[in-house]
């Protein structure tokens, strides 16, 4: 059980007891039609991620997903429809129900098939926002999987040399069981996700350098102009690439919208998104025994660490560890929101008469 106090509200952040956040998240969303179970899982990917200090990835983004809800762009009610199916792959519909409904039950319907063909690529059309794609990731790590995934999204960066809002920030992710902590890649392929630039909007802070331009094509480091303008891709041309794969993998292939057919999630909220994900999973089992490859993980992770430090850093760190490290002291101490996501909760609760 989660030992935090209810609330303490300072200026900038809310720190919560991460069992009473969840609790609200799954109420707010119930009271819009979304049936139990699926309220939980959204409430629990929301609410993991400010627990790993992922708070531009947390429980603010119930806000639009309520809204979506209410407007009917959403489906409450996620029934995932099979397309096609063989030994080794899978796609599904998610008939325009919520992301991580969607992907959390595709992603372990692929572990299932995975385990007897060894591999399973899943596809999922027709979807929602899905979050961080870590928590899927951790997903198929706790079943002795490795996996790939990637997701499209509403269009906010151009082509490396463009103008044009053609890509979303469209994120990839590994994952892969560790020793100790599953090591987990999750990154956009924006230099910074949309998230972290609405949170700087928040705490009224600048965007570093390289971010993003505003909407005349000038560097910025308002926030507020890089939500009006271009959000660059991660080391130039190389995260334009991926930030296409993505597209490709996510949106083309699982035949959702793609590119600039993707509606703005913040935009029209009337209109429907259908944006897709992609997942390749991979039973380690069928490769060598598990045993052994966290035994090899242990000594890659001991390598890793034993570096020579590099002038301004204490400490080596394995990608997915700082969040896990976060993220046990957070389920004592409490979640950490921003002030501006806290009030919002409570003007959402007000609304739709929750406790």
């Amino acid at each position: 059980m989660n030992t935090a106090v209810k609330a303490v509200i300072g200026e900038e952040t809310v720190t919560i007891n991460s069992d009473d956040l969840k609790a609200l998240a799954h109420k707010l969303l119930e009271k819009v039609g979304v049936p139990r179970e699926d309220a939980f899982r959204v409430a629990d990917e929301l609410v993991t991620c400010d627990l790993k200090g992922m708070e531009s990835h947390g429980v603010r983004w119930l806000d639009i997903y309520l809204k979506r809800l209410i407007a009917g762009s959403t489906s409450p009610v996620t029934d995932l429809k099979i397309v096609r199916e063989k030994g080794g792959m899978l796609l599904v519909d998610a008939q325009n129900g919520l992301g991580q409904v969607a992907l959390s039950k595709a992603v372990e319907m692929g572990i299932a098939k995975a385990k007897d063909a060894g591999t399973c690529v899943v596809g999922v059309r027709n979807s929602n926002h899905c979050g961080a794609l870590g928590y899927y990731a951790e997903i198929a790590t706790r079943a002795n999987m490795a996996i790939m995934l990637t997701s499209n999204s509403a269009p906010l960066m151009a082509p490396w040399g463009g103008m044009t809002l053609s890509l979303g920030t469209n994120p990839i992710c590994y994952g892969f069981p560790g020793d100790g902590f599953p090591v987990i890649v999750d990154m956009a392929t924006s230099a910074s996700a949309r998230g972290k630039v609405f949170v700087a909007i928040q705490k009224g802070t600048k965007i570093p350098d390289g971010v993003a331009l505003n909407k005349d094509g000038e560097p910025t480091a308002d926030p507020r102009e890089a939500m009006e303008g271009i959000l660059l891709p991660m080391c130039g041309p190389k995260g334009y690439g991926l930030a296409l794969m993505a597209d490709i993998m996510g949106g083309i292939m699982t035949g959702s919208n793609f590119g600039q057919s993707v509606p703005s999630l913040h935009g029209d909220i009337k209109h429907v998104q259908h944006i897709g994900h992609c997942a390749v999973i991979i039973n380690i089992e069928d490769f060598l025994p598990v045993a052994d490859f966290t035994a090899k993980m242990g000594e890659s992770k001991r390598q890793l660490k034993s570096s020579k430090l590099a002038k301004g850093f204490s400490e080596i760190f394995l990608p997915g560890e700082i969040e896990a490290n976060t993220l046990k002291q957070r389920k004592q101490q409490g979640a950490k929101i921003t002030s501006g996501t806290w009030n919002n909760l409570q003007d959402w609760a007000k609304k739709l008469k929750v406790n």
